[in-house]
C-alpha cells in the first residue's frame, strides 16, 4: 500500500507538472489586457497640502510612490504581498520535499520518515489551495499574470492529492 501512495503521488505530480508546462505555453498565447493602475493625485495634492494639514502625510507618502512600476503598484494592492508568488514556490517545493520523505520511508520503513512525509503533504495541499483561491482571484481581476489552467487537470490534480492525502493519512495510523 506504501507503494501505491507513492504511484499515486508521482501521477498527482505528474499532473501538476503538466498544468506548469501548459501554463508556460498559454503565457505565449498572447497577452491579455492588464488594467492599469489607478494614478494618485499626487502633484496636485502634494503641492496644496499644508504641512500642518492632517493629511499631509499621506499625500507626501503618494507623493513618493508616482515612480513606482505598474508590478509595484499590484503588489502594493494586494492583501498580502507576495503571497501568489510564495505560494506558486511552496507547493511544488513542499511536494517534492514530501515525496521523498515519502520514498525514504519506504525504503527504510522508518514511521519518522512517513509521518514527515504526511506533515510535509498537508502543508503542500495547504499551499496549492491557497495559489489556487489567490490566482482565481487574479483571474477575476483581470490581471496579466493570472494563469488560466485547464479545469480537467485541476480536478484530476486535486482528486490526485486528495487520493494521496488519504492513502498517506491511512498508512501514517497504520490503519
Amino acid at each position: 500500500m506504501t507503494i501505491a501512495a507513492l504511484l499515486v503521488w508521482m501521477c498527482t505530480a505528474a499532473a501538476g507538472g503538466y498544468l506548469l508546462a501548459t501554463r508556460a505555453r498559454s503565457a505565449d498565447a498572447g497577452p491579455a489586457a492588464e488594467p492599469e493602475p489607478e494614478p494618485a493625485p499626487v502633484a496636485a495634492a502634494a503641492e496644496t497640502a499644508s504641512p500642518g494639514a492632517p493629511g499631509a502625510a499621506q499625500q507626501t507618502r503618494r507623493a513618493k510612490d508616482r515612480f513606482d512600476p505598474p508590478s509595484l503598484v499590484r503588489a502594493k494592492s494586494e492583501p498580502l504581498p507576495g503571497m501568489r508568488a510564495l505560494a506558486e514556490f511552496a507547493h511544488p517545493a513542499l511536494g517534492i520535499t514530501g515525496f521523498a520523505f515519502w520514498a525514504a520511508y519506504l525504503l527504510t520503513g522508518d514511521r519518522v520518515f512517513g509521518a514527515i512525509g504526511f506533515g510535509i503533504l498537508v502543508g503542500a495541499i495547504c499551499a496549492g489551495v491557497s495559489w489556487f483561491t489567490a490566482n482565481k482571484r487574479a483571474v477575476k481581476r483581470g490581471r496579466a499574470d493570472a494563469l488560466v489552467l485547464s479545469p480537467r487537470l485541476l480536478l484530476l490534480h486535486g482528486a490526485g492529492a486528495a487520493l494521496t492525502l488519504l492513502l498517506t493519512a491511512l498508512i501514517t495510523a497504520r490503519l
